[in-house]
């Protein structure tokens, strides 16, 4: 089931984060720590949510790595993902505006497992390096099922 929600702005910090105004966490029944999958026409992309907020109705705060990626709208889709699988191996799409060194794509990795975020095909978020460059990080392929959290053993393939 999907919620439609005001998207009313971002908060400048990363993670994957996402504050949901009361009305909405109730109709989806969301609890603080579960994922939600956020879509718009300019993309998806998922989140955790923090807090539940009294003070917003139907709407949604985001990070700034998940406001960039389904911004450009005021209207998302909300929806809860009840159930979310470790993956086995993800494909990786990464895009920037100048070229990235392979460390930094290897720490972004890395920040993505630590987030816990849960990713699907079709999946858009933006990581900043250490030297201040967003890049674009968009999932291909996810398996064995999906959404699913990165972890250490994760397979990650840059096509």
């Amino acid at each position: 089931m999907y919620a439609i929600a005001r998207l009313y702005g971002y908060v400048e910090e990363v993670g994957f984060r996402a504050w949901l105004s009361s009305d909405i966490a109730k109709a989806l029944g969301v609890r603080v720590g579960e994922g939600v999958r956020l879509e718009s026409k300019m993309g998806s992309s998922a989140a955790r949510v923090v807090d539940v907020r009294d003070d917003v109705k139907a709407g949604v705060y985001l990070t700034l790595d998940v406001y960039m990626a389904v911004s450009g709208f005021r209207t998302v889709l909300v929806k809860r993902l009840p159930r979310v699988f470790e993956a086995d191996a993800v494909a990786l799409g990464v895009e920037t505006q100048s070229p990235v060194e392979v460390d930094d794509v290897l720490s972004l990795v890395h920040l993505m497992v630590a987030y816990r975020v849960p990713v699907f095909s079709g999946f858009t978020g933006y990581l900043q390096t250490e030297r201040s460059q967003w890049v674009k990080v968009v999932v291909k392929e996810v398996s064995p099922r999906e959404p699913a959290y990165l972890s250490k053993e994760t397979k990650i393939l840059i096509r």
